[in-house]
């Protein structure tokens, strides 16, 4: 009876694991809820797991290296995680597979990503943001740290907004390439950043500090003619409050590169 219970365990554990065929417990609507939950539960220590790369605010069709790891203690015996719009089911963008890390699809949770080797104490995976326009990603992610006999459940639920919801487009007809000053300038709580699109091609917008460090950018690689209205709150794509100072803004195409500047005065 006991060899049979432990077999019986390991062919379990195993399931949960099954790279192709069990179900996800990321947490996401239209998953299995969480298995952390509902298999194990505390036992004992604080978690230490992080994920570093999931962006506060996201740009569309950007690439973003997502890092689980931890900070000290066990490895994570395993997680699930999906990236979903909002509160719905449907999927935002794309998971692709990195170092340690795989997909998976089951029933109500497709392009999901978890451990390709359980026990493991980081790993990558990349997600390609959505097209414009759909608004507010959640990403979901439940997992385990340490064993089943001594682990701690950990369960993330993190929040990211589309940055072109400050950005607004109308068509127009081919012209040339325009940068205008932004307004007000300086600054306090937002300015309004105006610029011309001559022809359909890749477009990139972006705002720097003195250091060249990017704080915004709007990239769109099929950009059609029109004007083109960035509201900036002059934080940066982590939103931390950037300081008064002197700050740049670029536009660029493969004909033109124009620059200016703008200053916050707080």
């Amino acid at each position: 009876m006991n060899r049979f219970i432990v077999l019986f365990l390991i062919l379990f554990s195993a399931s949960l694991h099954a790279r192709n065929h069990y179900t996800g417990y990321s947490g996401a609507p239209g998953s299995n809820g969480t298995c952390t939950n509902s298999c194990h539960g505390q036992y004992g220590f604080p978690p230490t797991v992080t994920i570093t790369g999931f962006p506060d605010q996201y740009v569309p069709g950007q690439s973003y290296l997502i890092r689980i790891s931890h900070r000290g203690g066990s490895a994570i015996n395993q997680f699930n995680a999906s990236i979903r719009l909002g509160l719905t089911e449907e999927n935002a963008g794309e998971i692709i597979a990195g170092p340690n890390t795989e997909i998976y699809n089951t029933p109500g949770e497709t392009n999901g990503v978890h451990w390709a080797d359980a026990n493991s104490n980081s790993g990558i995976f990349t997600w390609i943001a959505p097209n414009p326009g759909v608004g507010e990603i959640r990403l979901y992610w439940a997992g385990l740290q340490g064993s089943r006999v001594y682990g701690t459940d950990v369960q993330f639920v993190e929040v990211s907004e589309d940055v072109t919801a400050g950005v607004e487009y109308m068509p127009g007809s081919p012209g040339e390439f325009s940068l205008e000053q932004n307004y007000p300038n300086p600054f306090n709580n937002r300015t309004n950043v105006e610029f011309t699109i001559a022809k359909t091609g890749p477009v990139e917008f972006i705002i720097t500090n003195i250091l060249g460090q990017v704080l915004y950018s709007w990239i769109d690689d099929y950009a059609q003619p029109g004007t083109v209205t960035v509201h900036w709150d002059g934080f940066d794509m982590n939103r931390r409050m950037q300081p008064s100072g002197v700050y740049f803004y670029r536009l660029k195409t493969p004909e033109i590169t124009l620059t200016n500047k703008m200053m916050i005065l707080r």
